[in-house]
């Protein structure tokens, strides 16, 4: 449409996105994803590392168990103490802080966050916290998206738009999921509609996703072979997707509670005597089950290729809630998203488990009860069904799941808005927002 046949109601266009702003989102891309890898070599490492120290220590009995819990302490100490000392907002996720300062209702971060968040994050979840590697991920490429925009001395206003596209990026560099990375930034995020948020989002989470492929294999963080399931099967998904729903409600109240908790402790003990105690505590479950505590993406794995028992499963997923819980709270890098994977991985076996004893004919395949409990509760809890089931279908690599993935992520959104819980970012952020005022 030329100028003149436009009607004088109609706003004018905006213009195009400056090349220098397409050039920051090509380099932010690449900077997420060379970050994406370091992080998680660094963490799969650290992991390695602490499951190394358990099995050299078996032989020497309780001699070995106290030294991987004073080596578990002492990581998530440190980490707890250098994030308070250096970087108070690299604590937890740091998704609600990326929300905040993208709405205008929080100041950015220092630059400093990006050491604090690498190495408090490989420390303390390589020490045993049960928090997940996105939520570091997404905050430190917002940061260095945004930090590249200063480079090129470009204006806050497309300074905001590459912070929002570094935050997609480092889920994209999390779990190889390009596609979930831009829906997160338009549903999470809530930003505006524009071709250089979106776009600029895509481009780079693929550009990311391309790093992270290339360094660490292409395979899906989960795996999971062709799973088509009955129609038949569609009525129990959404009743487990029912149940995570009103898990997540639970999740995200006992969360809340925790932190308020932590903060009213902090005021008497040191924070890092809080992180050493539970870093004890976390050697003590890592001697006994030692794929549990720290990411959670690999355990999560181990339970769609059905090498948890329900049984055992029910027992793991009340000490998941509680561990991450405890996690989150501490003050340590670390987000939940991972977390919730073996959380609903394992309501989803428990589920599976007593649907194959009542009704057999009606239980289908395991797995995709376990991946609906994981795509459920992450609706429940973030309240972002739009980002959960492409989530969950990236990291799978099955496309077989989208039926059973959208109907339980719905379920468990519509109990979650029935029971009036509020997304569990927009209660940290709240909660930040509380503290500064």
């Amino acid at each position: 449409m030329c100028a003149s046949d436009r009607s004088p109601d109609v706003p004018p266009e905006p213009p195009p996105a400056p090349r220098t702003l397409w050039l920051a989102i090509v380099l932010a891309g690449v900077a997420v994803g060379g970050l994406s890898v370091c992080f998680h070599a660094a963490l799969d490492e650290a992991l390695a590392l602490r499951e190394q120290l358990g099995e050299w220590a078996k032989p020497f009995g309780i001699a070995g168990a106290l030294l991987l819990c004073a080596v578990c302490a002492a990581a998530v100490g440190v980490a707890v103490w250098m994030t308070g000392r250096f970087a108070p907002q690299a604590a937890g996720s740091g998704i609600q802080h990326v929300e905040g300062v993208e709405r205008g209702l929080l100041p950015l971060w220092p630059l400093s966050l990006l050491w604090v968040k690498f190495v408090g994050g490989v420390l303390g979840i390589g020490g045993g916290l049960v928090l997940g590697r996105e939520g570091p991920t997404v905050q430190m490429g917002s940061s260095i998206a945004e930090h590249i925009g200063q480079r090129f001395a470009l204006p806050w206003d497309a300074r905001r738009i590459l912070l929002a596209v570094g935050a997609g990026a480092g889920l994209a560099g999390a779990f190889d999921a390009p596609l979930a990375g831009t829906l997160f930034v338009l549903e999470e995020l809530k930003c505006a509609l524009r071709p250089a948020l979106y776009l600029g989002t895509l481009l780079a989470s693929l550009l990311t996703d391309l790093c992270v492929r290339f360094y660490l294999g292409p395979a899906p963080e989960l795996s999971l072979a062709s799973a088509l399931p009955p129609l038949a099967a569609l009525l129990p998904v959404a009743l487990i997707g029912a149940l995570a729903g009103a898990l997540g409600v639970l999740f995200n109240a006992s969360l809340l509670r925790a932190l308020a908790a932590a903060d009213r402790w902090k005021q008497r003990i040191p924070a890092w005597a809080f992180g050493a105690g539970l870093g004890a505590g976390l050697g003590v479950v890592a001697w006994f089950v030692p794929a549990l505590p720290g990411g959670g993406v690999t355990f999560a794995a181990s339970m769609l290729d059905g090498e948890v028992t329900p049984s055992a499963a029910l027992w793991l997923l009340p000490l998941s809630i509680v561990l991450t819980i405890a996690s989150y709270a501490i003050g340590a890098p670390g987000g939940i998203f991972a977390p919730l994977l073996v959380i609903g991985a394992a309501l989803g076996l428990v589920f599976h488990g007593g649907l194959h004893a009542w009704l057999p004919a009606s239980a289908g395949a395991m797995p995709v009860f376990a991946a609906a409990g994981m795509a459920g509760l992450f609706a429940g809890i973030v309240r972002s069904p739009l980002t959960g089931s492409p989530l969950l279908i990236e990291m799978t690599g099955s496309y077989d799941l989208v039926l059973p993935l959208v109907l339980a992520s719905l379920a468990a959104y519509a109990v979650a808005e029935a029971l009036h819980s509020p997304p569990i970012y927009e209660s940290l952020l709240e909660r930040e927002l509380r503290k500064l005022g």
